[in-house]
């Protein structure tokens, strides 16, 4: 999953009423941890508009934000997330419908990659930043990814709820992008991002 995550330039960020900020860090139970294996989150936000029953999604026409080096290939990466995306939301028993099929949710997302932003451009753009941290990790061999997630009641402009996970992506000679064990570790990702999502029944 070579370089991924975020150009948030959109004025996206009226973000300004959210409340209710958690952080989750999952740090090794034993030493040494392997660098793709680290994942820092912090969200923010209020969930409560979503009911309980036959909620329908779609993901936002207008929130598909990237940021990444000239060595990734847009198309296949935001092909990657909504694959990812539509697979964790059905999984949790969401309906996935057309933007204008009037779905209860909207879901948008922007990644960044490596140099392309750094933590303090991530918080003035996106009002979050886990800080996952580089020691003991060879920047030479790694590479730290940004993934941010949000999530619209699509009767409002701006998001009611929002995460962004960090972590690392190694860099590899070859492909990683194309890489199955790519895609199995950005489907945990977004799966351990929305885990804060109400199943549904």
């Amino acid at each position: 999953m070579k370089s991924i995550l975020l150009n948030l330039s959109l004025s996206l960020m009226l973000i300004t009423g959210m409340t209710a900020c958690s952080v989750s860090q999952e740090e090794p139970l034993q030493l040494p941890m392997a660098p793709e294996d680290r994942l820092t989150m912090v969200a923010s936000g209020d969930l409560s508009f979503i009911a309980s029953h036959h909620q329908a999604f779609a993901l936002h026409p207008d929130v598909e934000l990237l940021n990444v080096g000239g060595e990734v290939e847009p198309d296949q990466l935001k092909s990657r997330m909504r694959s990812a995306i539509n697979a964790v939301m059905q999984a949790k028993g969401y309906r996935q419908v057309a933007d204008d099929e009037s779905p209860n949710l909207l879901i948008g997302y922007g990644v960044a990659l490596g140099e392309t932003m750094s933590d303090g451009e991530i918080l003035q753009k996106a009002g979050l930043v886990p800080g996952v941290s580089e020691q003991g990790v060879d920047m030479r061999r790694f590479e730290k990814g940004s993934v941010l997630l949000l999530v619209f009641d699509s009767r409002q402009a701006s998001p009611s709820w929002r995460v962004l996970a960090q972590g690392f992506t190694p860099l590899n000679s070859d492909n990683t992008l194309a890489s199955e064990e790519a895609d199995e570790r950005l489907a945990r990702v977004i799966n351990k991002m929305l885990g804060a999502l109400p199943r549904q029944p």
